[in-house]
């Protein structure tokens, strides 16, 4: 349905500029998002308790892999063939464009995997070799701002992968406009064959780099020997925004609903699907009419706060008043309200929507439904106390 809904009425030079920037953005994505797919791995006792090792354990990492990825392949055969006008047209070229974004994006993943899997032997070298430690102080010198030894490795990494992947996509488009779309394959086809010959090498001895790395980014992403995070919640004192007579209680919340479900990363995604039908230019009343269903949209996370498991009616009374826990509910909204306006503002320059006075509109519908919902949560508790 995605696929469809960006490239269904495309024609096929609209669908190849697609896949490429599609490409382009994986790149930057893939050099990012590897590590944290990868490792720690939670199942690492396991492994070690079953000595699994050489090509077994490189084909449980690309298993691994394969068990994200396996619907970008579905996405980039929906967007080669996904033709709704003209479905039996350049069936070639779709082919063979087809196979130009499958072979990029295994490629580029095997250099991914292959490049962090040396993150920890690298960090090692970086943190406790005389070497390291001195390129460490010029680096450090160079830029002004002291560089932390675990970070490198992960840094170079994305900087290397990403590059490789953009070269690649720039040097293919290149190879069409010289000598013809039959010949920008070759550019995907060198990504694979790097990437083989990469994963290739690290059949041999790839459990030292495993357990390193491993390790590294354990203590990296602080989390223990099962992958589970333990990294200290936040405190009080962090939410500096809100005011200290509802600072407790709007931190009560926060760390229930971060229990229950992950709203930043669901907010994330929000923005993300309304950049993507922004990119499909579409009306500007409906992309109004959209941003302002989206922030009414984060007002189910006060509706999830009035739930008994959650919030207690008898607790909320003994701890405060109905008009406390208005503010407090309204106030853990406005965290949501800078990003939103980003968002809208970074939107309005690279598209041209929504404009000032749709913001203010989109805005205004955020503040008010806050203030409904919150109002909601006293209603329900006066009721609950009758």
């Amino acid at each position: 349905m995605l696929g469809l809904l960006w490239a269904g009425s495309h024609s096929i030079d609209e669908r190849v500029v697609t896949i490429r920037y599609l490409l382009f953005a994986l790149s930057g994505f893939i050099a990012f998002a590897t590590p944290y797919m990868l490792f720690p791995d939670s199942n690492v006792s396991s492994i070690q308790l079953g000595n699994i090792s050489g090509a077994g354990l490189i084909a449980y990492l690309l298993g691994k892999m394969a068990d994200y990825y396996w619907p970008m392949l579905v996405l980039f055969l929906i967007l080669a063939f996904g033709d709704i006008h003209t479905p039996f047209e350049n069936l070639v070229t779709k082919g063979l464009y087809m196979i130009f974004a499958a072979t990029f994006f295994i490629g580029l993943n095997l250099i991914s995997i292959t490049r962090y899997l040396k993150s920890g032997p690298d960090s090692q070298f970086w943190q406790e070799s005389e070497k390291g430690r001195d390129m460490r102080r010029k680096l450090a010198d160079y830029f002004k701002y002291p560089l932390d030894p675990g970070s490198i490795p992960s840094l170079i990494n994305t900087l290397i992968i990403t590059a490789a992947g953009m070269i690649a996509i720039v040097a293919g488009s290149i190879f069409y406009g010289w000598l013809g779309s039959h010949y920008e394959i070759i550019a995907a086809l060198l990504i694979l064959l790097a990437g083989w010959v990469m994963i290739h090498k690290l059949k041999k001895n790839p459990e030292k780099n495993y357990y390193s790395t491993n390790a590294f980014f354990r203590e990296f992403f602080g989390s223990d020997l099962q992958g589970d995070s333990v990294v200290e919640r936040r405190k009080v004192e962090q939410l500096w925004w809100v005011p200290v007579p509802i600072r407790a209680n709007v931190w009560q919340f926060m760390q229930q609903l971060d229990r229950k479900i992950p709203a930043g990363r669901v907010v994330a995604v929000g923005h993300f699907l309304i950049w993507f039908i922004a990119y499909q230019r579409p009306e500007q009343e409906f992309m109004t009419a959209l941003w302002i269903l989206f922030a009414l949209a984060h007002q189910l996370f006060v509706m999830l706060s009035m739930q008994n498991s959650m919030a207690p009616g008898w607790l909320l009374r003994w701890v405060g008043s109905g008009t406390n826990w208005f503010f407090t509910r309204f106030w853990m909204q406005l965290r949501w309200l800078v990003p939103l306006l980003l968002s809208m503002n970074m939107q309005l320059f690279v598209f041209g929507i929504p404009g000032f006075r749709e913001q203010f509109l989109i805005t205004l519908f955020f503040l008010i439904s806050a203030m409904i919902t919150s109002a909601i949560g006293v209603v329900q508790l006066k009721r609950d106390f009758k």
